[in-house]
């Protein structure tokens, strides 16, 4: 067995370079401020700081683990990225709910084995979740059913 996991190698340089995408426009494009007195930037540029250690952290392991022999599959990302494209263009509208359910069913289709009750029973906590957060927590006003026709 080969001493570098390739597949982790590939997900932390995919980090690292994501990470430092958003840090460096974040910090070219937006004033960063001071810890009491933040600019626009500074929560960008942070979270693609954080993006970029946790990158190499991954990047790191990748040549203390041994290989596990499976290869890089491309429809997995394609299916996330599709399901937050679902989530994109449901949420105005359909509202919050529809758009969480649909979210999670795409997404759980990057499963090997899809389970539709394992998908719904997911589906149905996230909404409760959102619900939770975004409309008791933090009480905004997100539209969590509409009928658009």
């Amino acid at each position: 067995m080969s001493r570098l996991d390739i597949r982790e190698l590939a997900g932390g340089l995919f980090l690292t370079a994501t990470g430092a995408g958003f840090a460096g426009h974040a910090i070219a494009n937006y004033s960063i401020g001071t810890v009491t007195r933040m600019g626009p930037g500074m929560v960008p540029a942070g979270l693609g700081v954080l993006l970029v250690i946790f990158g190499l952290v991954v990047i790191a392991t990748a040549f203390l683990q041994e290989s596990r022999g499976r290869s890089i599959r491309i429809a997995i990302p394609a299916v996330i990225l599709l399901s937050v494209l679902a989530f994109a263009l449901l949420i105005t509208p359909f509202g919050l709910i529809p758009a969480v359910v649909a979210c999670v069913i795409v997404a759980t289709l990057a499963e090997e084995k899809f389970d539709p009750a394992f998908s719904l029973k997911l589906a149905a906590v996230l909404c409760l979740i959102a619900w939770l957060v975004f409309v008791v927590a933090l009480q905004l006003p997100v539209t969590l059913f509409a009928w658009p026709f």
